[in-house]
C-alpha cells in the first residue's frame, strides 16, 4: 500500500489529491448520517427523529474529543514519518495504543452512565427522553471502536494515504444503511437499531483499516514497539488532549444552543435537526481540505520546512474560499427541497419544519467562509505542534455561542438562536489566523538562528 510523502513535490497538487479521497470519504459519512436519519424519520415519524436529533448534541460532545485526542496522535504520526524517524514512529504508535484503550474506555462509561442527566439537564422534551437516552447509550457504549477506528484512520492520513480510509468509509456506508432497514424496519429496533448500525459498521471499518496497514513496513511493531514509552504518551496528550478539550469545550456550547432549540418544542427541534444533518455536507470540502493541510502542515514541520507551509496555505486557502460560496449558494436555492426529503409529518408540521430548517441553512451558509479558514488555521497551527491556541480557540468559540443564544433571541426570536453558531465561528476564526502567522514568524526565526548558530 502506497504513502505519500508531502516534503517533496508541488503543494498544490499534493493537497488536492490528499483532499480528494478525504473529500468523498466526508460525503459517505455525510450521507450515512443523513440515511441514519431518514430512516428513523420515515419509519419511525417525527417524534423520534426529533429524539435522534436532539440526542446526536450530546453524542458528538464525546465524539468530537474523541476526533480531537486522535488528531493530536495524527500530528505526532505525521511529523515523525516526514522526519523519517521510523523507530519513534513505531514507539509513538504503540503508546498510542495504550493510551487510546484507558481513554476510549473511559468516555464509553461516563457516556453510558450520563446519556440520560445530560439530556435533562438541557431540557430535552419528555416525550423525547426515552428514545434519546436508548440512543445515546448503545452509541455511547461502542466509544471505544470509535476510538480505535479513528486512531487507524489517522495512522493512515499521517502516512499520506487517503485512500484507503475512502475505500473503508464507502463499504461501511453500505453497510450501515442495510443494517439501518434491517434493524429497524425488519427487526423493529427502533432508535437502537440505528445507533448500533452505525457501531457495527465502524468496527468494520477499523479492522479494514488494520489490514491495509499490516502491509506497511513502517508501522509494523514489534513487543518493544509495544511497551508505553513514557516520552512518546507525553507527546501524545501534549498534542491530542488540548485538541480534545477544545472540542469538548465546543461541544458544551453545543449543548447550550440545544437547550434553548428544546425550548421551542419538538417541531422547532425536528426542523433545527434537518438542517444541522446537512450542515455536516456543507463542510463536506472544508473538512477535506483540513485533513490534507493538517498532514501536509506536519509532515513538512517534521524537516523544518517552513516556506513550503507558507505556500501550502496559499494554495488552498483559495480552494477553501471559492468551495465556501459555491456551497452557501447551493444551499439557498436548494435548502426547503432538501430538509423534506429527510421527514414525514402532516402537511402542517412539514411546512413548518421546512421553514425552521431552511431558514437554519441561510445562517449557516453565511457562516461558511470564517468557519472554512478556521478549519485552515488550525489544522496549521496543529502540524506545526502548536495545540494551546487551537484549545484557546475552542473558549472563544464557547463564550461567543453563550453571549449569543443568551441575548440574540431576545431581539431576533428564533433566528438569534441559528446564529449562534456562527458568531462562535467569527471569534474562533480571528484568533486562529492572527496567531497562525505569529507562530509561524516566530518558528522561521527560531529555525534560521539554529542553522546560523549549527
Amino acid at each position: 500500500m502506497k504513502t505519500m510523502d508531502m516534503t517533496q513535490g508541488k503543494p498544490l497538487g499534493l493537497l488536492v489529491r490528499f483532499a480528494v479521497p478525504l473529500f468523498f470519504s466526508n460525503i459517505c459519512q455525510s450521507l450515512y448520517a443523513v440515511a441514519d436519519s431518514a430512516v428513523v424519520g420515515q419509519f419511525l415519524g417525527v417524534n423520534a427523529f426529533a429524539a435522534v436529533g436532539a440526542a446526536g448534541t450530546v453524542s458528538w460532545m464525546v465524539i468530537d474529543v474523541i476526533i480531537g485526542l486522535t488528531q493530536g496522535f495524527g500530528v505526532l504520526y505525521a511529523q515523525r514519518f516526514g522526519g523519517h524517524d521510523t523507530g519513534a514512529l513505531r514507539r509513538a504508535i504503540g503508546s498510542s495504543i495504550w493510551v487510546a484503550l484507558v481513554l476510549g474506555a473511559a468516555l464509553s462509561l461516563a457516556g453510558v452512565l450520563g446519556a440520560g442527566p445530560m439530556l435533562r439537564a438541557i431540557d430535552t422534551p419528555e416525550e423525547l427522553v426515552a428514545d434519546a437516552t436508548v440512543y445515546l447509550q448503545w452509541l455511547f457504549g461502542g466509544a471505544l471502536i470509535t476510538m480505535a477506528y479513528n486512531v487507524a484512520g489517522k495512522l493512515l492520513s499521517a502516512l499520506g494515504n487517503s485512500r484507503t480510509p475512502l475505500v473503508a468509509v464507502i463499504l461501511a456506508s453500505v453497510l450501515n444503511v442495510l443494517l439501518d432497514v434491517v434493524f429497524v424496519a425488519l427487526f423493529h429496533w427502533g432508535v437502537a437499531g440505528v445507533a448500533a448500525a452505525t457501531v457495527t459498521a465502524q468496527l468494520f471499518s477499523f479492522f479494514f483499516c488494520l489490514w491495509k496497514l499490516s502491509s506497511i513496513g513502517e508501522v509494523r511493531l514489534s513487543r518493544r514497539d509495544l511497551r508505553p514509552d513514557r516520552a512518546q504518551v507525553w507527546e501524545l496528550l501534549r498534542l491530542g488532549a488540548p485538541l480534545g478539550f477544545r472540542n469538548g469545550i465546543i461541544s458544551i456550547g453545543g449543548l447550550f444552543v440545544q437547550r434553548m432549540i428544546n425550548s421551542y418544542g419538538t417541531i422547532f427541534v425536528a426542523g433545527t435537526a434537518a438542517a444541522m444533518k446537512y450542515f455536516d455536507l456543507m463542510q463536506l470540502v472544508a473538512g477535506a481540505l483540513d485533513g490534507a493541510f493538517a498532514t501536509y502542515s506536519a509532515q513538512n514541520y517534521g524537516v523544518r520546512d517552513l516556506a513550503r507551509i507558507r505556500a501550502g496555505m496559499k494554495c488552498v486557502r483559495r480552494v477553501a474560499l471559492a468551495a465556501a460560496v459555491v456551497t452557501a449558494g447551493l444551499a439557498g436555492l436548494f435548502g426547503r427541497q432538501m430538509i423534506g426529503l429527510l421527514v414525514t409529518g402532516t402537511p402542517e408540521e412539514m411546512a413548518q419544519i421546512t421553514q425552521i430548517g431552511y431558514e437554519n441553512l441561510l445562517v449557516i451558509g453565511a457562516g461558511l467562509l470564517p468557519l472554512y479558514l478556521l478549519y485552515l488555521y488550525r489544522s496549521g497551527l496543529q502540524g506545526m505542534g502548536n495545540a494551546l491556541v487551537p484549545m484557546l480557540s475552542g473558549f472563544v468559540e464557547l463564550g461567543l455561542r453563550l453571549v449569543s443564544v443568551a441575548f440574540l433571541p431576545l431581539w431576533l426570536g428564533r433566528w438569534g438562536v441559528y446564529m449562534a453558531y456562527a458568531a462562535g465561528w467569527v471569534g474562533a476564526f480571528l484568533l486562529l489566523c492572527l496567531s497562525y502567522y505569529y507562530v509561524l514568524h516566530k518558528r522561521e526565526r527560531a529555525f534560521t538562528k539554529d542553522r546560523a548558530s549549527s
